[in-house]
């Protein structure tokens, strides 16, 4: 709750600076809201890209790792890595295809549903804040040309851009490098 209360001040807050650009000002929304929805996860102990999966296998059980690396644009080493994490921790399982033994298909685990579930609850927090100002009709005004401007732009539903630019999969952490935490680029809320 201290998380939706600091939301909800910065919300009240006005601008500093002149009007931007429309595409400036989305811009801005866009990568603020990420960051609060990257904020909320993290007491769940989950980044956006791991609700996004999870939600997609969700959507779409049985998928193949080649599927799904497809749909969401995203370099397969570092899906790779992904799924690998999830599936430590028992969220999601690989089942071997019959029809093809090179392929496996992806499948939420019990565990898995489980924590979606949390996690749609949170999405809905963060709808709720980062939307707070506006009122219902606003809200699905918003949405309307928002979802008309993502078609346009060629994005496709469901699906964060973000993936694309994942990029391979990273070594693990060595003594040298910094512990992200230290070096965050995003401010504490």
């Amino acid at each position: 709750m201290i998380i939706l209360d600091k939301i909800m001040n910065m919300a009240n807050q006005k601008p500093e600076s002149p009007r931007n650009s429309t595409a400036f000002l989305l811009s801005q929304v866009g990568a603020r809201s990420a960051q609060i929805f990257g904020h909320m996860l993290e007491p769940l102990n989950f980044t956006p890209p791991d609700a996004g999966i999870l939600r997609l296998l969700a959507r779409s059980p049985g998928l193949s790792q080649q599927e799904l690396a497809r749909r969401l644009h995203m370099h397969a080493s570092r899906l790779v890595a992904v799924i690998d994490a999830l599936e430590s921790r028992e969220l999601v399982r690989r089942v071997g295809n019959p029809d093809d033994r090179r392929l496996y298909s992806l499948q939420l685990t019990d565990s898995g549903r489980e924590a979606l579930r949390a996690i749609g609850r949170v999405a809905r927090e963060h709808d709720d804040a980062v939307c707070a100002g506006l009122s219902l009709a606003e809200r699905a005004q918003l949405f309307e040309l928002l979802e008309r401007l993502a078609g346009k732009l060629g994005l496709v539903s469901g699906i964060h851009p973000g993936y694309r630019t994942m990029g391979p999969a990273e070594e693990k952490s060595s003594p040298e490098r910094p512990n992200p935490d230290e070096n965050s680029l995003y401010p504490k809320l």
